[in-house]
């Protein structure tokens, strides 16, 4: 398992949309190669109605739920039973 992180911006698809300028968000992606998890990450953030700014090149391999923040585990878990699990940090202005 991946963990990616993104900086993102709301299209007018987003339920977002209107409500904030922006967002960072997490994403766990279980997928045994780099390069698909990347490729899942991106399809996973545009379906969601956003639009990729930035996306880290560099990431985490997760091997274990000990790899993983005790308030990141229910994500984690996520991950491993649906594939995948975004967490969105939306922010209002650029101050936040």
């Amino acid at each position: 398992m991946y963990l990616i992180n993104a900086h993102v911006i709301p299209t007018d698809q987003s339920t977002e949309f209107g409500k904030c300028i922006g967002a960072y968000v997490t994403l766990f992606i279980n997928y045994m190669d780099i390069d698909g998890a990347f490729e899942l990450a991106k399809y996973y953030i545009t379906s969601d109605g956003w639009k990729i700014d930035e996306l880290e090149e560099e990431c985490f391999k997760l091997e274990s739920n000990s790899d993983v923040e005790e308030n990141q585990l229910e994500f984690y878990n996520e991950a491993l039973s649906d594939g995948y699990s975004l967490i969105f940090n939306c922010y209002l202005n650029d101050d936040e």
